[in-house]
Formats: structure tokens, C-alpha cells, sequence
């Protein structure tokens, strides 16, 4: 570690091309720890469990255009022909897809006269098949009996329901005890708490009650409704189908299409979440090319610029190993100085990005991950010139003399 002081002084002499490397590489160490960072929370954020058997599941859309017709007889009929398919496992209406961007939310109370502590929750409508149809896991309580499922209008809607929710929900509301038994409050609304399932995501993955959802043994009688099916592993494509092409035969008068897989729900909520993760993933493949190129044109113009003094070295007895050694130190230190501050500049801009825009702190592995890579990339970077200024003879400083 001798060499380092005398190479902080060569590098001193000709400060041009290194301070400009050293900027380089500053901005590209807090460019690529940010977006590292917020890659990482993009990708922790679409892998979140939903709760569901998601690569089992699709969902139809049906809309019935005769106003003459009982929608709660319809959903039913076309329930039966839906769960007697073959390969199906089960089935249900649901007034709207988890993760997928639209549904209906409220806030449920503990109190009704206490407005100030409410506990924001996703709402689905659904019946006793729900649990299964969804793939939840249900931890504690019971499921929906046939009797508590209601379809209702709007005109005349339930007085009081019985309904499930998830474990988060119960967490929140009734923390340390359980809430199988209790009675909370939507408006007016009594609702009394009968099951506590183990997750389910609503259909807005970035809201803060994104894990909170409420299920009620409801359906509105509106013109439209959501069919959701799941069906055994490897069907769910041909199944989706052929059940669309059936409830279509049934009733030509009727609209049915819309038909998803929740994989394909899925993907177009988080699209602009895959995006970012696209276009953070070229920037930091771009940024590491550029300073790659950078490294390699400096190392290739100093070995071009000191092939005198390097033959002269090896003249008095420096080794291929001692060459080699001294211009990868040369771009470590180059490497150090960047990383103090690339590290400044990092913090300074997740500081500013915290308060403003309320993004959490940038954490101290993703700065130090970056440094190791810089450092690795600029090693590779830097081999080949180094290696060639390593086969430098000291007859070719001789003959120069």
C-alpha cells in the first residue's frame, strides 16, 4: 500500500482526466443505489402474496341488457353450469377482481359515533363459495352460510351482516385479541366479524390499505356482475374458453366476454411497475457501460502516455505483477475517492426525496453494493490495457533512452 500515496500524486499532476472519471463515476454511484433501491421495492411490491391461487383463476364478465330479468336467478343458473364443468373446482360472483385497479372501498368503525378513528378497507360482495372460488385460507372463525348470502337492490339494502376479514384488518382493529365475535360498524351498518382469512390484496396494490379487505355475503342486483371461476392447475386457458362460448349460447340477448386470467389482471395493474423496472434496468445496464468505456479509454491513454516510464520500471527490476498492480490501484483509488462522493450525493438526493415526497430513506446496502460493483466493473474494465502495459520489455524503454 506504499504505492498509494505517489499515485494520489500522479493522479494530482494530470487532475483533469481523473477528476472527470471521479465525477463520473460519483453520479453513477447515486444514480444506480437509487435506482437499485427502487427497483428492489417495485419488484417487493408485485410479489407481494395476494392471498389468491392466482395461476388458477380467471374471471367473466356478464351483462344482462332485458330489465325484466332476476339477476339473482341468472347468477345462479349460470353459477351451476359453471361449477358442473369439468376441471373447475369452484366458483362465485363478486362485485370486483383483487388487483385489478377497480373495486369499492369504505371505512369500518369501531364505534358509530366515533367518526375519528376509522380503518379503510376494500370491499368485496360475494357468496359462500368465495373462500374456495378465491383460494383463501381461512385462520380463524367460519365461512358465509347459504341462508346469510343476500342479493339485494339498492332500494332496499340489508340491515345488519355478518361478514369476514382479513387478518391484517383484524390486526388493526382489534389488536392483541381476537375479533371473531365483534360487531363494527360500516355507516350505520352493524357488521359482526364471523372469520378472519389469512390475506387478501384489494384492487389497489399501492393505497396504504393495499392488505385490508372486507368480504360481505351480498350482491347488488345491478345489470352487470363478475364471475370469478378457479379451476385445477393447467386447465384454467381452456376452461375460460369453452365456459365463454357456453353462457354466451345460453342468452344471445346478454353481453358475457371480458375474460381474464388474474395472472393477466395482474400484470396490466403493476404494467407501470414492470415499466419502471424496464426502464431503471437500461439506465443502470447504460450508466455501468458508459463509465466501462470510460475506464478502459483513460487506463488505455495512460498506459499510451508513461510506456517510457513503465519500461524504465521494469528496467530496474519491477515485475509484470508489480505493473499491474499499480494501475489497478491507480483505479481503486479512483474508485474510493467516487464512492465518498457518490455516497453525498446519494443521501443528499434520498434526504430531499424523503421529505418531499415522503420516499423512504435510501438504505446503506444498496450505496455499498453499487461500490463493489463500480469496483468489480472497473477492474474488468481497466485488465485489458493493464495487462498490455504489463508486457511493456525494458529494452523498449532502453532503446527510447
Amino acid at each position: 500500500m506504499l504505492d498509494v500515496i505517489p499515485i494520489i500524486k500522479s493522479l494530482w499532476r494530470n487532475k483533469t482526466g481523473p477528476l472527470l472519471i471521479i465525477l463520473q463515476l460519483s453520479l453513477t454511484l447515486a444514480v444506480v443505489s437509487t435506482a437499485l433501491f427502487v427497483v428492489s421495492e417495485r419488484i417487493a411490491i408485485i410479489e407481494r402474496p395476494s392471498g389468491m391461487i392466482e395461476a388458477e383463476m380467471f374471471k367473466i364478465w356478464m351483462r344482462q341488457n332485458s330489465p325484466d330479468v332476476d339477476m339473482e336467478q341468472i347468477a345462479k343458473r349460470d353459477m351451476e353450469i359453471i361449477r358442473a364443468t369439468p376441471g373447475v373446482i369452484d366458483a362465485t360472483p363478486i362485485s370486483s377482481i383483487p388487483i385489478s385497479g377497480g373495486g369499492s372501498s369504505s371505512s369500518l368503525y369501531k364505534d358509530p359515533q366515533d367518526k375519528l378513528t376509522d380503518f379503510p378497507t376494500a370491499i368485496y360482495e360475494t357468496t359462500e363459495h368465495g373462500l374456495a372460488a378465491l383460494g383463501l385460507v381461512l385462520i380463524e372463525g367460519r365461512n358465509f352460510n347459504l341462508d346469510e348470502i343476500n342479493f339485494f337492490t339498492r332500494e332496499n339494502p340489508p340491515k345488519h351482516l355478518v361478514v369476514i376479514i382479513t387478518k391484517d384488518m383484524a390486526d388493526k382493529m382489534f389488536p392483541g385479541e381476537s375479533a371473531v365475535g365483534k360487531t363494527v360498524y360500516m355507516g350505520k351498518l352493524p357488521l359482526t366479524i364471523i372469520g378472519i382469512i389469512e390475506r387478501l390484496m384489494g384492487p389497489w396494490p399501492d393505497v396504504e390499505f393495499a392488505t385490508s379487505a372486507t368480504l360481505l355475503p351480498v350482491m347488488v342486483k345491478d345489470d352487470s356482475i363478475n364471475y370469478l371461476v378457479r379451476t385445477e392447475s393447467g386447465q384454467r386457458d381452456a376452461i375460460m374458453h369453452s365456459l365463454l362460448e357456453k353462457l354466451r349460447s345460453i342468452d344471445s340477448t346478454r353481453l358475457v366476454g371480458d375474460e381474464k386470467s388474474i395472472e393477466k389482471i395482474k400484470r396490466e395493474t403493476y404494467s407501470s411497475d414492470y415499466a419502471m423496472i424496464k426502464i431503471l434496468s437500461f439506465v443502470i445496464f447504460l450508466l455501468t457501460f458508459v463509465n466501462a468505456l470510460g475506464i478502459f479509454g483513460l487506463t488505455t491513454f495512460w498506459v499510451n502516455q508513461r510506456r517510457k516510464q513503465i519500461g524504465i520500471r521494469r528496467a530496474l527490476g519491477s515485475t509484470k505483477a508489480g505493473v499491474m498492480r499499480y494501475f489497478m490501484l491507480e483505479n481503486v483509488v479512483l474508485v474510493a475517492f467516487s464512492a465518498v462522493v457518490g455516497t453525498i450525493i446519494a443521501y443528499v438526493n434520498s434526504s430531499y426525496m424523503a421529505r418531499a415526497h415522503s420516499m423512504e430513506l435510501l438504505p446503506v446496502e444498496y450505496v455499498l453494493i453499487t461500490v463493489v460493483f463500480l469496483l468489480l466493473v472497473t477492474i474488468l474494465a481497466a485488465y485489458s490495457p493493464v495487462r498490455r502495459a504489463a508486457q511493456i520489455s525494458p529494452v523498449e524503454a532502453v532503446s527510447n533512452v
